[in-house]
């Protein structure tokens, strides 16, 4: 009696490998993909309370309370203050080469826009703000 497997064996081997690889490789990317996006929403709200810090250290800077006035305060300006370092808000999304504006930045280099609108302030941190 020989040892060994057949090769009716070993290609079956193969295909199950294979069925199992299609089936658990994109729900390994979907979450790969998820945990990348609420860590850059998360990254997005800890720029957003820094900024909140920051204009409570600046209380004179603050955007007059008519509606729609506005002030930026760039993450530039929060690291130079001391209360954001580029090692806290480094973008999980970053793709070399990318052109999407989620991915294309290693950190993040854009404001944040403070608003007054009905009767608070509101805090939205943008890539490339207008103001």
């Amino acid at each position: 009696m020989k040892k060994g497997f057949t090769l009716i064996e070993l290609i079956c081997v193969i295909v199950l490998l294979g069925i199992i690889a299609m089936i658990a490789i994109p729900t390994i990317n979907t979450a790969i993909n998820n945990s990348k996006e609420k860590a850059y929403n998360e990254q997005i709200a800890l720029i957003e309370d820094t900024a909140k810090t920051y204009t409570s250290k600046h209380s004179l800077k603050l955007p007059n309370q008519t509606n729609g006035s506005k002030l930026c305060v760039s993450v530039a300006e929060m690291q130079k203050d001391g209360l954001l370092t580029s090692e806290a808000i480094q973008n999980p999304n970053y793709e070399e080469g990318s052109t999407d504006a989620k991915k294309k930045n290693k950190t993040f280099t854009g404001s944040v826009v403070i608003t007054w609108k009905n009767n608070k302030y509101l805090y939205k941190y943008e890539q490339n703000p207008s103001c």
